[in-house]
């Protein structure tokens, strides 16, 4: 069976991902829904036929878990950068 983005998207859906896949320039990525907030959603494949049904769901799984990793790390461990302070005080030149 040749594979189509509309296939790949149906069984994703049936699995009960919200996501699209869509063509890039010599990529693929997920876009909308489950994928949103994510930092990489790219697969690096030059055709949809580079991958069977059950390659492209993996792919998915695979970038799920990568960036729910990522998201994880920069919760944690990362302090906050500290803001400038208020220059309220200092000398204005007078006019």
């Amino acid at each position: 069976m040749r594979l189509s983005i509309n296939t790949i998207n149906a069984e994703m859906a049936r699995r009960g991902f919200i996501t699209l896949l869509a063509r890039g320039d010599g990529y693929f990525y997920f876009r909308d829904g489950d994928t949103d907030a994510w930092l990489d959603r790219t697969v690096r494949v030059p055709t949809l036929q580079s991958l069977s049904l059950d390659e492209w769901i993996e792919e998915f799984n695979k970038l799920r878990e990568k960036n729910h990793q990522l998201m994880r790390s920069v919760g944690k461990g990362t302090a906050k950068p500290a803001l400038p302070k208020s220059r309220s005080n200092s000398k204005r030149p007078q006019r």
